[in-house]
């Protein structure tokens, strides 16, 4: 049986410092991250990112054209509504589809390759 009868509101206190020495007799062993990135150059991840944001700036193109046809197939049938939803859609997507493509591309070309920012 234990003699001791801490506080209840200090026991975490006790068993906080309690850890810290056993964590200070026993210190792990640090070994290789298995979390690691390699070394890539500048021009790598310029490229990475020019890649990844065209295919995304296409993928929201490809999404506008989705949205146009169905705009289409609901005006065969005369269903007003969805079309103009479909329409607006399909516009929106159209506008943020070239404007990542554009964004990135500016980015890329303009951004990091002119001078360094004066801040």
């Amino acid at each position: 049986m234990s003699t001791r009868n801490p506080e209840p509101e200090r026991t975490d206190e006790t068993v906080r410092a309690r850890y810290r020495a056993w964590a200070d007799a026993n210190p792990r062993p640090r070994g290789p991250s298995a979390i690691g990135m390699p070394e890539v150059s500048e021009g790598t991840m310029r490229l990475a990112g020019l890649a990844v944001g065209v295919v995304v700036g296409l993928s929201l193109l490809a999404l506008a054209v989705t949205a146009f046809v169905a705009a289409q197939s609901w005006s065969t049938i005369g269903r007003g509504g969805a079309v103009v939803a479909y329409f607006l859609t399909g516009s929106f997507l159209a506008i943020a589809g070239v404007g990542c493509i554009w964004a990135v591309l500016n980015h890329n070309f303009r951004v990091l390759a002119g001078p360094p920012a004066h801040h």
